[in-house]
């Protein structure tokens, strides 16, 4: 009986140590430290403003956080021993007394283990933790993603619009000319196949813009289409500047990538199993008391134990299936080891390569067209070029600025997907 004392005094013990807000102020603690706190906005929406704005309303995100309610029940049960059996057992026929015995058991292994259990449970409870906290920063970063292909998406609708009308006028006056014959057939077509791409171009800007819109309505937890959306006209400016070093960002990510930290925890996990799986062929055993009365009216009492004996099963399977299991968490660890070098690498290359991009639009390439279109009209005042190289410089300035956007969109994207690197989160599909 002083077994069992000691059993219940061990699962209160193991209880007592179970969360019972199911890890939340954890999670919160460590998501803080990675996402934008709670942002009332009031007129145009930020990035951060929408991913606040997502962690409140998003139904998916809310089913996630209610996953750490199921690793808490996984660590209470982990913590926690099965019940004794108790049976009683009445024999016939019996004289002058009717014999009977009644016995109480409890599983003598899970009583030796409860510790490690409890210690192996603790650390996949944590492990959950960790894994539910990545997914709601790569889901944070998906809603960044969202929210600058939607700017984008905007950006390049109004210029693809510009260029329509550019072309649209363009077509409308050659016709004029041809009518008069003062252009030959061959000059009508070709205003009026740009005319026709640009309508094409403009369709598909709208569509995409359509698209983004949606996406970002969804990842805020948003299903009215009618919903506002105030969005800032374009990317926020670009500053430029050097990028953290190499050195660095690998010392940032030692600390913050959630997919070492992961590895490690499942490692140390599948390791703590492996002396569990060693006493399997033996989770059996029971020791028991026992209370007995025999028909002449003697009454006996003591323990007792069942010990299976392992001839057919040694208990092997679950060794060797323990020991993969951390072969080949230790070798994933190292594994993502070798990785996280080369993807923040890759990621910092693209970041740099996007903002030198952003800059040479800004400071060249913008310029010389809005200097082309200037020059370009004071010919045309003079009568020295016609209307259509007017129009045409336009357009060439619109599709500059059109790929000016592209270039912003992918600096942003590449500067969420480094951050991707450093808190070790899958990158989206950008």
């Amino acid at each position: 009986m002083k077994s069992l004392i000691a059993a219940c005094a061990m699962l209160a013990a193991a209880c007592a140590s179970v969360p019972r807000d199911a890890g939340l102020s954890g999670l919160q603690q460590e998501l803080s430290q990675r996402l934008p706190q709670s942002i009332v906005y009031e007129g145009e929406m930020s990035a951060d403003a929408a991913v606040s704005l997502a962690m409140m309303h998003n139904p998916r995100l809310q089913a996630t956080f209610a996953e750490l309610g199921i690793a808490r029940a996984d660590l209470i049960e982990a913590s926690t021993i099965s019940n004794p059996l108790f049976e009683a057992e009445l024999r016939f026929p019996g004289d002058p007394y009717r014999p009977y015995e009644l016995r109480l058991a409890q599983s003598l292994i899970e009583l030796i283990q409860l510790p490690r259990r409890r210690a192996a449970g603790r650390a996949e409870f944590d492990a959950a933790k960790l894994r539910i906290t990545a997914e709601i920063v790569h889901f944070a970063a998906e809603v960044r993603a969202r929210y600058y292909d939607l700017i984008a998406a905007t950006q390049h609708a109004a210029m693809s619009r510009t260029i329509y009308e550019s072309a649209q006028t363009a077509a409308e006056l050659a016709q004029r000319q041809h009518d008069v014959q003062n252009i030959t057939d061959l000059d009508l077509e070709h205003e009026q196949a740009r005319y026709e791409q640009a309508k094409v171009d403009l369709s598909r800007a709208e569509q995409r813009l359509v698209l983004a819109r949606e996406s970002l309505l969804r990842a805020i937890g948003r299903g009215d289409a009618a919903a506002e959306l105030r969005l800032p006209a374009a990317f926020p400016e670009f500053r430029g500047g050097a990028e953290a070093d190499q050195q660095q960002l690998e010392q940032l990510a030692l600390s913050r990538r959630l997919d070492l930290e992961i590895a490690r925890r499942e490692a140390d996990i599948a390791k703590q199993r492996v002396p569990l799986a060693r006493l399997a062929a033996l989770g059996d055993i029971e020791a028991d008391f026992h209370y007995e009365r025999e028909p002449e009216g003697a009454r006996t009492f003591g323990p007792g134990i069942i010990v299976p004996i392992p001839i057919f099963n040694s208990g092997r399977a679950a060794r060797t299936r323990a020991e993969a299991h951390y072969l080949r968490a230790r070798h994933t660890l190292e594994a993502l080891l070798a990785e996280s070098s080369s993807q923040i690498r890759s990621a910092r290359a693209t970041v740099v390569e996007a903002g030198a991009r952003v800059e040479y639009y800004r400071d060249v390439i913008l310029p010389r067209r809005q200097r082309i279109v200037e020059l370009t009209k004071l010919e045309h005042n003079a009568m020295v070029t016609s209307t259509y190289q007017v129009l045409q410089a336009v357009e060439s300035e619109a599709e500059a600025k059109r790929d000016f956007i592209e270039a912003q969109h992918d600096y942003w994207i590449a500067r969420n997907d480094l951050d991707r690197a450093v808190n070790g989160v899958p990158q989206g599909g950008h």
